[in-house]
């Protein structure tokens, strides 16, 4: 394991394969993303429609956004006293509640449930197929999901949760111990297979592994289930200090892409793998799985600050992934340069762990991360909230700015299998929003878009904000 070689002005991290194909031996190249004049994007992004979640509080949420085959969409989180969604008042039982519903392609609503008790309740994410949504989060004492009454072990316990087409609870499961735990991403298989993800404080035994000691902070712990729900395999991922799980992808041949960050050390698949020397806060960590939960490769990368691996995509062929990173980045032969700031990893591996290419995004203030889908030509889509000074860069040819010709904050960006920027486009109406969560069925995408002030619209028509609210935009790329 290569790791950090400067604590001064910046640090230096040099990524490298734990059991893959090592990184390239060409000679290092310096990226800075540099201002260059405007370009067409390669692709319009036409908005079609967009609901909102809108009620009183500003903690209202739209967590899990997931596309049908059939073009519809279904959108869930949490929400706190009274919301309209979906044209239904629903109102929380306790301190926050979980909304679902169900849009057509049209944006018409087809239904809209309310799971929930007195404490807090939580879906964080949703994968669909044509049987239906899938979703995972927390939640808190006693909740129903159809005839399927869960009560957590501890203060927060893990649920999964499955619904058919029509709404209608298929079935639900809770996973945890005394201490705190919740579910992250979730992504339905080719087969109907559920693979997630676990925060956990431990002190519960998973399927087929050691009983986990209680945690002073937390570990994650990869999860596959089959069609029903059934326990497949779990695979602890601890540390010395806390690990999450943040980004999960799942290849055809039913292969994991799983990401997140850590606090020191990690355990994986009876390795440990030490973190970069960077003086650090959290480190980025990304680690593929056989189908059937055997480790094939695990990195760690990070710099001064917080680094994350926040989105994946897997298609088998590719795994392309991005997430904020601190500090000077050295990936296959590639510097990267976030600065004083933080910027966005962009950059893909072959399914061995070997580095394909890398760039960023940058920007003169500091990046977030993103969720990630993949795009219809094999790359990666993702998007984010504006700031002053994007640039996207490329790994082979110039980088290309935001493109805000048609206004709007929140922005959507594709990146091509060669790691090209294909465009960089703010979404049109989005006065002051940030995309989030994102999923796409053909060339119409859905996105997460929480949403501020008066000033957003859809297609010139005003979209009523009170204050904070959530809302599911459907985007149609053409080009």
């Amino acid at each position: 394991m290569t790791r950090a070689i400067s604590l001064l002005s910046g640090v230096v991290v040099v990524l490298a394969v734990v059991a893959g194909a090592c990184d390239s031996d060409s000679a290092p190249r310096r990226e800075r993303p540099h201002p260059s004049r405007p370009v067409p994007s390669g692709s319009d992004i036409s908005p079609r429609w967009a609901d909102t979640m809108s009620g009183p509080s500003n903690e209202d949420e739209f967590d899990g956004v997931a596309a049908s085959p059939d073009g519809s969409v279904y959108v869930t989180g949490k929400f706190e006293g009274t919301v309209t969604l979906g044209g239904i008042s629903v109102e929380s039982a306790g301190a926050a509640d979980i909304p679902f519903a169900r849009f057509d392609a049209q944006g018409q609503p087809v239904w809209t449930k309310r799971f929930g008790g007195p404490g807090e309740d939580n879906l964080f994410d949703v994968d669909a197929n044509a049987d239906g949504p899938v979703a995972t989060g927390a939640f808190s004492g006693t909740v129903a999901f159809g005839s399927t009454t869960l009560t957590s072990s501890g203060p927060l316990d893990c649920v999964i949760v499955a619904l058919a087409p029509d709404g209608e609870t298929r079935w639900a499961r809770a996973f945890g111990g005394p201490g705190r735990d919740g579910c992250n991403e979730v992504t339905v298989g080719i087969n109907g297979a559920v693979t997630t993800s676990i925060d956990t404080q431990g002190d519960w035994t998973p399927v087929g592994e050691p009983h986990l000691p209680r945690a002073r902070q937390s570990e994650t712990v990869l999860l596959r289930l089959t069609v029903d729900g059934s326990p497949t395999w779990m695979r602890p991922v601890g540390g010395a200090g806390a690990q999450r799980g943040k980004s999960l992808a799942v290849a055809p041949d039913g292969s994991v892409s799983f990401g997140g960050d850590t606090v020191g050390s990690l355990t994986i698949g009876g390795r440990t793998v030490e973190a970069p020397a960077s003086g650090g806060l959290r480190d980025a960590w990304l680690s593929r799985w056989a189908p059937d939960g055997t480790l094939q490769w695990v990195d760690t990368w990070g710099g001064p600050g917080d680094d994350l691996a926040k989105g994946v995509v897997d298609d088998g062929e590719n795994v392309s992934y991005v997430g904020p990173f601190t500090g000077t980045l050295t990936v296959a032969g590639t510097t990267l340069d976030a600065g004083e700031r933080a910027d966005t990893l962009v950059a893909q591996r072959s399914p061995t762990g070997a580095v394909r290419w890398a760039t960023s995004v940058s920007a003169s203030a500091a990046l977030d991360g993103s969720e990630a889908v993949g795009a219809s030509d094999g790359g990666i889509l993702f998007g984010s909230q504006s700031v002053p000074g994007m640039q996207f860069g490329s790994a082979n040819g110039q980088a290309i700015p935001l493109d805000n010709a048609n206004g709007g904050t929140a922005w959507l960006a594709q990146y091509g299998r060669d790691g090209v920027p294909r465009f960089a486009r703010t979404i049109a109406g989005t006065a002051n929003g940030r995309v989030g969560e994102i999923a796409r069925v053909g060339s119409r995408v859905y996105v997460d878009v929480t949403l501020r002030g008066s000033a957003n619209t859809m297609n010139g028509s005003p979209i009523t904000v009170a204050g904070k609210d959530a809302s599911v935009w459907a985007l149609d790329l053409r080009g």
